[in-house]
């Protein structure tokens, strides 16, 4: 062959694979441009996987109609992906055909296939573009290392698990909630080697006023992390003694793997974190949606998403729900351990856990040969509960464990009956009626009002699904109606936050009782609005189970143009009593008498409330309130009626 035809032939070579590649490219973009104008690019759950929202009604002053409600670049490939999901589905396209070699390090898990497997599921499943990639030529990876990751990890179920409330941590007040794989492996009460993923603020150890500001208004990025189980049952069960309940969910294989691959996703990006909307509850309901297009969880939420409500939604959600654990904390089962004990046995186990270690040898030398074997079962448990703040508390165990291993078959565990579920509980959200006839005769003859109440619990509506006899509520609004004159409606308060929060005090611990509360309210005898802040500390007792005592200390600091010099501090004591009649009747009495440190009028008052939950939602109250400021007094009789709500 001459060196001209050589030339020729090389050169008719090198066209033929430009011109493949032309055809390829023309023929790969216009299967894209055939997806997207069929509507691909809106469809329900790709706009799941990208978290796509629409703009709601201002959304005509915007270019888009949606956003996504991810704010780390690392979930979108195009430059314009976070507010234009056609964009996204062709950039993330014509990405999962870049070859290989292309790829930095030709390292197949940075190519996009393998960085967004739940993308490339759908895109398989929905558009059927695994048939469309291997017409033309491209590359179907296997992913490798994802897939040994999905066989380690398992997975032959999920759970979304609820943490019962925790008025110790200003983030955690209403609840917390974090998901659970089930693995095949770990069957037959190995559980605790599972996986749990949660999704938190990173708050870099900011606390105080700016921890609150910062979570208001989405300051933290949010992320979803995994970690073992038994790791996330340390901190929120043993440390925190807070109770959990898993709610097992009817996802199938398929729809689990899919999931899986979401949340693979979703752990490379983040979301900023706003403690009332976009928090740990609301990102697990839109990762969940995502893997089961057929549920509709996150919508049903506008303005707040608490925790409790989040699995209320789940729950009463058909068929979603295949079924529910109870874990007690530590703590609660180290309390029902006490409960068939004699003074004798727990007189021993708090003292051989007493920090004062001349002391605790000194009992364990002349008494551990002679206490009962439940006994040392408690001090054990009573260690284990103090090891979760003091460390120091595991060195004091050794011998009882020396003593308890020679005593051989465990002692029966105290049986914990299941508390309710949040969703078998009241809703949250409260509206009401109420009227007020004073006992004074020559004043008006009633007043009527209306109360509204975004969330969450008050001591005396039924506690099933809540903390026992505390308070937390959360924009309580009182509007009132003077002598059924339209023209004398008036606000009496605006509560922004009131907090009571108890917890008797036993032979092992005395607990901080404490509440607080901020807002605007009319104080007695004034009929103007100022502004307040109060609060106090003290301890509760309980009487038997059904009578609970508190007594505070309390202040408060209050401005109003019609108190002396507009301003008032005053303190003194405070009682707070909680009868639990029944489970759904309870009588409420709370009393203060307050001193003014200020210039200003010493007060006293205080208000009995019988409380009726007549239905889950429905509840009735009448009550009994005297006030008196140094001469003036008022007294009246009032009835409310209340509906819960869930919005």
């Amino acid at each position: 062959m001459t060196c001209r035809n050589l030339f020729l032939s090389a050169w008719a070579f090198s066209c033929l694979i430009v011109s493949s590649q032309v055809a390829f490219a023309t023929d790969y973009d216009t299967a894209i441009d055939t997806k997207i104008s069929e509507g691909a690019g809106f469809e329900k759950q790709w706009l799941r996987l990208g978290h796509w929202k629409p703009r709601g009604p201002i959304r005509r002053l915007y270019r888009s109609r949606y956003r996504s409600e991810a704010d780390g670049p690392e979930l979108f490939i195009s430059p314009n992906g976070k507010n234009d999901p056609e964009s996204e589905l062709r950039a993330t396209l014509k990405a999962f055909a870049v070859p290989l070699t292309q790829t930095p390090g030709q390292d197949e898990s940075q190519h996009a296939q393998c960085l967004f497997p739940a993308r490339r599921q759908w895109a398989f499943r929905k558009l059927g573009w695994e048939a469309v990639l291997r017409q033309s030529g491209a590359e179907v990876l296997p992913c490798e290392a994802r897939r040994r990751w999905k066989d380690m990890l398992g997975a032959e179920g999920v759970s979304i698990v609820f943490a019962s409330a925790y008025l110790g941590n200003a983030s955690s007040m209403f609840g917390h909630t974090f998901l659970k794989f089930h693995s095949k492996e770990n069957r037959a009460g190995r559980d605790l080697l599972d996986y749990g993923v949660n999704f938190a603020a990173e708050t870099n150890g900011v606390g105080g006023a700016p921890f609150a500001l910062y979570g208001l208004i989405g300051i933290f990025p949010g992320r979803f992390t995994m970690q073992p189980f038994h790791q996330t049952l340390r901190t929120y069960s043993n440390l925190e003694g807070r109770d959990l309940i898993e709610y097992r969910l009817n996802y199938s294989s398929e729809e689990l793997d899919f999931f899986i691959d979401h949340l693979f996703e979703l752990e490379r990006t983040h979301f900023d974190y706003y403690f009332l909307t976009e928090n740990c509850s609301y990102f697990l309901l839109t990762a969940l949606e995502a893997a089961k297009p057929d549920i509709e969880l996150s919508d049903f939420f506008w303005y707040e998403v608490i925790p409790a409500d989040s699995v209320r939604v789940v729950a009463r959600t058909p068929g979603l729900v295949h079924s529910t654990k109870y874990r007690p904390s530590l703590m609660a089962l180290f309390r029902a351990q006490t409960v068939k004990l004699t003074d004798t046995d727990i007189d021993f186990a708090k003292t051989a856990v007493d920090l004062d270690r001349s002391k605790s040898s000194s009992v364990l030398k002349t008494q551990i040969a002679s206490a009962s074997t439940e006994a040392l079962d408690l001090a054990l448990d009573y260690g284990a509960v103090r090891a979760t703040s003091d460390p120091a508390f595991d060195e004091l165990n050794y011998q009882m464990r020396l003593e308890r291993a020679k005593r051989g078959v465990a002692s029966p565990i105290a049986k914990i009956d299941s508390p309710a579920r949040p969703e078998q509980g009241h809703d949250p959200a409260r509206i009401g009626a109420l009227f007020e006839l004073p006992t004074d005769r020559d004043s008006a003859r009633g007043r009527f009002g209306l109360q509204i109440r975004f969330a969450y619990h008050d001591r005396l509506s039924n506690d099933d699904g809540y903390l026992r006899g505390t308070t937390l509520e959360v924009m309580r609004t009182t509007v009132l109606n003077d002598d059924l004159d339209p023209s004398k409606l008036r606000f009496r308060e605006v509560t922004f936050l009131e907090i009571l929060s108890v917890q008797p005090r036993n032979r092992f611990a005395n607990p901080l009782s404490w509440r607080a509360s901020f807002g605007f309210r009319e104080p007695f005898p004034t009929r103007t609005m100022g502004t307040f802040v109060n609060g106090g500390v003290g301890t509760t007792i309980d009487i038997g189970r059904h009578f609970w005592l508190t007594a505070l200390i309390d202040s408060e600091a209050l401005t109003n143009p019609d108190v002396e010099n507009r301003y008032l501090l005053n303190t003194g004591p405070r009682l707070i009593s909680t009868f639990f009649i029944s489970r759904d009747l309870k009588l409420g009495l709370d009393y203060a008498w307050r001193r003014a440190l200020t210039p200003g009028r010493h007060s006293e008052g205080g208000i009995a409330e019988l409380a009726w939950s007549a239905a889950q939602n429905f509840e009735m109250r009448i009550g009994y309130q005297d006030q008196s400021v140094e001469g003036i007094r008022r007294s009246e009789w009032s009835a409310k009626i209340y509906q819960h709500l869930l919005f």
